[in-house]
């Protein structure tokens, strides 16, 4: 059976703080015959450059900061779709966009919050959730010298994570690292990539939280993928993924977070009997490769509609 033969376009992310489209595209050039297309312009004039006619046209996203514009999509006679990250950017500007474009494929990294926002979208959506890449998050086996971790934004859409950071300051052992911000990261001494991953690997456990949406964010793959405790609020499309709380991470709100935490820092063989667990279901079910193959088998289904 011949390689699907796909044209990704996309933001380069090789150097990029969040690397998930370009782990994402690497895997995807191990299964498909893949093209990447990195600058804006005329879709059928890119075509024609490339002399390539592809079976499938994937854009990552409509924001300015993941993919190119693109233009002449509404008139394009070859199966296109997007992909849509976070569905509370510019919800308005998204509608009018699959309108005007006439999307019919959308790939969404959330279920239940796409269902929420774009209920008339339902029947165009298709779930390819987060991933992590299992060379970069992995057990380093390193010692285990923070107690407790926290990593990231701290804002009005994170309530309770804004709630933790307040209260776990003055637990022992804690450890707080800011948001390094959107962006290419060269130095090696920051938190990105391999950097972040033993930092999460050094860490006994982690807090955090999927914003005011709920969304099953990225974090939650990259703690259990990196062998460490995660303490998160739990949501169906989270155990709808096999996040199953008290077996692979342990599930928290406002009130328990702080009793919890210190419950599983002292508790170190239910610690990391369900560490364990979480670090093996998240390579199991959840890494790049499992996901590019899941996208294939979408897109066959579509094209053969």
């Amino acid at each position: 059976m011949r390689k699907l033969k796909i044209l990704f376009i996309t933001k380069d992310f090789s150097n990029h703080l969040v690397k998930d489209s370009y782990y994402f595209s690497n895997e995807l050039s191990k299964i498909t015959d893949l093209v990447l297309w990195h600058k804006s312009g005329n879709i059928r004039e890119i075509l024609n450059y490339l002399k390539f006619k592809p079976d499938f046209i994937l854009l990552n996203d409509m924001r300015p900061t993941r993919c190119p514009k693109i233009t002449g999509l509404s008139r394009l006679n070859i199966p296109f779709g997007i992909i849509m990250h976070d569905l509370h950017y510019r919800p308005s500007d998204r509608i009018k966009f699959v309108r005007d474009n006439n999307v019919k494929y959308i790939f969404s990294i959330y279920r239940d919050e796409f269902y929420r926002r774009f209920p008339n979208l339902k029947n165009r959506m298709y779930w390819i959730p987060h991933f992590i890449d299992p060379n970069t998050f992995k057990d380093y086996g390193l010692p285990k010298t923070i107690n407790y971790l926290m990593m990231g934004a701290i804002a009005s859409t994170y309530p309770l994570r804004t709630k933790m950071l307040s209260v776990m300051r003055t637990e022992p052992g804690f450890v707080y690292h800011k948001h390094p911000g959107y962006r290419n990261i060269v130095n090696p001494k920051e938190f990105a990539g391999e950097t972040y991953a033993k930092e999460i690997n050094r860490s006994k456990i982690f807090l955090t939280d999927g914003l005011i949406y709920h969304y099953p964010v990225m974090k939650y793959y990259e703690v259990l993928g990196c062998n460490t405790l995660l303490l998160a609020p739990k949501s169906k499309e989270l155990t709808d993924l096999g996040f199953i709380s008290g077996k692979h991470f342990v599930s928290v709100n406002r009130k328990d977070f702080l009793q919890k935490s210190r419950y599983y820092l002292t508790h170190e063989k239910e610690r990391k009997e369900i560490s364990k667990n979480g670090f093996e279901m998240v390579h199991f079910k959840h890494s790049a490769a499992q996901r590019a193959l899941q996208f294939v088998q979408m897109v066959e289904k579509i094209l053969k509609k």
